[in-house]
């Protein structure tokens, strides 16, 4: 499973969500901790868009820093 379609509560809308690529979990665990678990985290692919979220809630998600919101969010 690569993709998946989710509510995004910064988009206010249903988007396709992707796994996060190495670069966006070094920086979750940067801000949460090295022990943080960043394996279940997806991020929404819309434009513009830095929100990521565990796989079956939103709960436990949170903002990229901004400089991923500059990249489209759909490369890896």
């Amino acid at each position: 499973m690569t993709e998946i379609e989710r509510e995004c509560p910064t988009c206010r809308g249903r988007h396709r969500f992707r796994r996060l690529d190495r670069a966006e979990k070094a920086a979750v665990r940067e801000e949460k901790g090295e022990r943080h678990y960043v394996d279940n985290l997806w991020r929404c692919t819309a434009a513009g868009c830095r929100w990521y979220q565990p796989y079956l809630h939103t709960r436990g998600g949170g903002l990229l820093p901004e400089k991923f919101g500059e990249q489209a969010a759909t490369s890896k």
